[in-house]
């Protein structure tokens, strides 16, 4: 069975959803990286709108990830997460918000956050085990 690009009636998600969810997240902030909008839990970085380049698709988020997680989700996923040869080198991947859900952006956002945290200071990880999904 393969999986439809859309479904048929369901808009497009946007920044805007991107942005709901994650400011509901502990400790998140709303701030700038390159003047594009992005996301920091604690003082790391974990979501944003990337520079607009002729390779990157519009409508896209970029999301860090572990390397580990990045490569897991590009082969499951490649309609829906991609790479920029500028992306290859950093934890993060690219992801097609046209073709996401949102309990997958849900999903996709806890994942990057959790990974964000886990740089913090202990206090701050007591609340990382509090955030439910």
């Amino acid at each position: 069975m393969t999986r439809k690009k859309r479904v048929a009636g369901r808009r497009s998600l946007t920044l805007d959803d991107v942005r709901e969810i994650a400011v509901a997240m502990p400790e998140v902030e709303e701030t700038t990286a390159y003047g594009m909008p992005a996301f920091k839990a604690g003082k790391t970085r974990f979501a944003g709108r990337p520079v607009e380049r002729a390779d990157v698709e519009p409508n896209s988020l970029g999301v860090r990830l572990s390397f580990e997680e990045r490569d897991a989700r590009l082969r499951s996923r490649p309609d829906l997460y991609y790479l920029t040869e500028h992306f290859k080198p950093y934890p993060a991947v690219l992801v097609r918000l046209s073709h996401l859900r949102r309990d997958e952006l849900r999903e996709l956002l806890g994942t990057a956050w959790r990974e964000a945290m886990e740089q913090a200071s202990p206090a701050r990880k007591k609340k990382r085990k509090a955030f439910v999904r």
